[in-house]
């Protein structure tokens, strides 16, 4: 069996001289071969998490960050629209109304699957995502910057992901921050990426529990040590959760106004300040 790219490249790294890249050799390769496969992505993944030749090289972060973007959330095609789900056949379906409104039998229709299906069944399973957190998690919930990196680059681009993935990544991102009581900016790109991106359950109504979380994030770090996105991010997410998630939507209502009290209630930082900001904007230019 031939083998894949990624030994073919490091075979080749280990014959040349010391001062030769090995990124530039695994992206040579990479580019070649133009897929990445589940063993290619397992060996890559060795590669970083021992901390070796060329893991430590510049640009090393840059081509992990692809191709782990590439094979979780891009190696998989997206399926194309049928003739019938661009084309429906109104005719047919009147008279299937018809039939049902005079109480006809109305008989069994085959249908595939539809696209949204197909759609999800293409998307990053439970398992594929184990893969990942089984290997980012092997020396503790810390992630490094690079890692991080992949997780914002997964959410930036996934429609879909499963709960394994989005429970690790909220935690990852949790324990970054708590370590070193610090918001650093690629923590804040994470956070948005998880709430904000194509994957994101609510949409821009960000949802209770990721309410819940950036107040928690807001609340255990300093203003000193945060970056200066953050408080943007707190605003709109916050802001957008109170303005659409509930039953008042484009105002705060009685019941959201006391559990936003409540967690205002540690005292004023930079982002809860920017918060009333955009709350204010918002309310009055839906007045």
């Amino acid at each position: 069996m031939m083998a894949n790219w990624v030994s073919r490249a490091l075979a080749d790294i280990e014959t040349q001289t010391e001062t030769a890249s090995g990124v530039a050799a695994l992206r040579a390769a990479m580019m070649q071969d133009g897929v990445i496969g589940e063993t290619e992505a397992r060996e890559l993944i060795a590669i970083h998490r021992a901390g070796k030749r060329p893991s430590g090289e510049a640009g090393w972060a840059d081509l992990f960050v692809e191709a782990m973007t590439d094979y979780f959330a891009l190696s998989r095609e997206v399926p194309h629209y049928r003739e019938d789900e661009l084309n429906p056949n109104w005719c047919h379906a009147i008279k299937r109304a018809v039939d049902a409104l005079s109480f006809d039998a109305l008989g069994d229709v085959e249908t595939g699957a539809s696209y949204h299906e197909r759609l999800a069944a293409l998307s990053v399973t439970e398992t594929d995502a184990q893969v990942l957190i089984d290997a980012f998690a092997a020396d503790g919930l810390v992630l490094d910057a690079t890692e991080l990196r992949v997780l914002t680059a997964l959410f930036a681009r996934a429609t879909v992901y499963p709960a394994n993935l989005r429970s690790f990544a909220w935690r990852a991102v949790q324990a970054s921050v708590l370590a070193d009581k610090t918001i650093q900016a690629h923590e804040v790109k994470l956070v948005r990426a998880i709430i904000m991106g194509p994957a994101s359950l609510s949409g821009i109504a960000v949802d209770q529990a990721e309410a819940d979380m950036l107040c928690a994030l807001d609340q255990a770090v300093s203003d000193a040590h945060k970056d200066p996105s953050w408080a943007v991010l707190f605003a709109q997410g916050i802001g957008n959760h109170l303005l659409f998630a509930g039953g008042t939507p484009g105002r705060v209502d009685g019941k959201e106004r006391i559990w936003l009290n409540e967690k205002l209630s540690h005292g004023p930082t930079t982002a809860t300040k920017a918060l009333e900001a955009f709350l204010a904007a918002e309310v009055s230019s839906n007045a």
